[in-house]
């Protein structure tokens, strides 16, 4: 075995579990800050996070503080084939996937920092546009979770996954609003089950 500060950890060890280093995000940001921002942008701080399970990335405007996410960014990736529209572009890869999520936080930012409304207001789908993001959502499938709950309709068949057992009766939200003016439904009653560990 070579000396310790010569080892490597296997590529795929690499390509599963890092996308980007701490030191490769900051090279990233100003790429992208010169290029579709014309350098207006102040630094921000990057970091990976574990607790960003629905969105993908996540801006604090104020504290210049950007968060992304590893289920969504780099787990949703190790499947084969993946490939989610983000932004409404197609990303097959995590390189692609993280700097369109980066394009959409620092605009976010770029809003900001120009006295504006920071949220996905009119101009910011205007910037999204001219850098090329025609939306402002991810499709990303999240990975199913480990532990929790899992529910499913049976009428649209769309799924919600929870930590904690529904304490009581719940019904699809979009079934009950489509066919029952936005009140509870019993037809449209959520089936849930335990999910077994693997």
């Amino acid at each position: 075995m070579p000396p310790y500060d010569e080892w490597q950890p296997p590529a795929l060890f690499v390509e599963t579990v890092f996308m980007a280093s701490p030191s490769e995000l900051p090279e990233l940001y100003a790429r992208i800050n010169a290029r579709w921002f014309q350098n207006e942008l102040p630094p921000c701080q990057l970091k990976w996070s574990r607790q960003l399970t629905r969105a993908a990335g996540n801006i604090d405007v104020k504290n210049r503080l950007i968060k992304l996410s590893v289920p969504l960014l780099i787990d949703a990736f190790a499947l084969e084939n993946a490939g989610f529209e983000i932004c409404g572009v197609f990303c097959d890869c995590k390189a692609v996937a993280l700097e369109e999520i980066l394009k959409h936080e620092m605009i976010h930012l770029w809003l900001h920092e120009r006295g504006l409304p920071s949220g996905h207001t009119a101009q910011f789908r205007l910037k999204a546009r001219q850098i090329g993001q025609p939306k402002t959502r991810h499709g990303i499938a999240r990975p199913l979770p480990k532990t929790g709950w899992i529910y499913c309709c049976a009428r649209c068949q769309s799924q919600i996954t929870r930590r904690r057992r529904f304490g009581r009766p719940v019904a699809c939200a979009a079934c009950c609003k489509i066919y029952n003016g936005g009140v509870f439904d019993a037809r449209f009653r959520l089936k849930g089950r335990k999910i077994a560990p693997q």
